[in-house]
């Protein structure tokens, strides 16, 4: 089966969701609300002035591990609209997705053996400072870089896009979560109620899932939209 089929336009956004929990992340940040009955997804685009190659490209990254966008899907999005949702999910990430799971671990840590609290407490301020300078380096050289290319101006030295680099603030942000977790798993002490362990370390497991479906996309597309665009370039 094509598995890009599963994701078409005509399909209904409902059966999308059912099918691939993954947009629930997707859809607020493209500003989809729920509540679509029976509308599909080409209809939906339409109606939120969304761009339907945009969110097709995205949905299949989050949602289909073996997709790889062609060089033609790539140039059918115009790279202001990728760059545009990325911008959103980082506030996403630091308006909603963060100062949820902040809330939580404040609960957890209160019962807490002052050297795991202090532990857990340096881990998770690691991975927000790690978080937050990659989001950093997106938007003030990523992005602008990409910026300077589709308008045809010398990028400057300044703004040179380093492969290695993104690409290691990526493997930071993940090793950190993973470290996090674990901790939690383990150290969460018996007087926090099972409910809240629980859910806890749900929110984390999604983090950590959302967080890496964010690294693909950016891998996935932003990188080769940034190659296809400097081969562009120097032609």
């Amino acid at each position: 089966m094509n598995t890009q089929n599963s994701l078409s336009p005509k399909m209904k956004m409902a059966d999308a969701i059912n099918r691939y929990h993954s947009l629930l992340t997707v859809l607020p940040r493209l500003g989809i609300p729920l509540g679509f009955g029976e509308k599909s997804v080409e209809q939906l685009c339409e109606e939120h002035r969304v761009s339907l190659p945009l969110f097709t490209l995205i949905a299949r990254v989050y949602c289909l591990e073996d997709y790889f966008p062609t060089a033609n899907e790539l140039q059918q999005c115009p790279m202001s609209d990728i760059i545009q949702y990325l911008v959103t999910s980082h506030k996403d990430y630091l308006e909603n997705k963060l100062p949820h799971i902040e809330h939580h671990l404040n609960i957890l840590l209160e019962p807490m053996d002052k050297k795991y609290s202090t532990l857990i407490s340096n881990f998770y301020a690691e991975f927000r400072k790690e978080v937050e300078k990659h989001f950093l380096y997106e938007e003030k050289v990523i992005f602008p870089y990409l910026r300077q290319i589709i308008s045809e101006q010398e990028a400057t030295e300044s703004a040179t896009y380093q492969k290695h680099t993104f690409n290691q603030q990526h493997d930071d942000i993940e090793d950190t979560l993973n470290d996090l977790s674990n901790l939690l798993l383990k150290y969460i002490p018996a007087e926090v109620s099972p409910a809240e362990r629980v859910d806890m370390l749900l929110d984390m497991y999604a983090l950590s899932n959302d967080i890496a479906k964010h690294a693909m996309m950016e891998d996935r597309i932003l990188v080769p939209y940034i190659q296809l665009l400097e081969s562009k370039r120097h032609d």
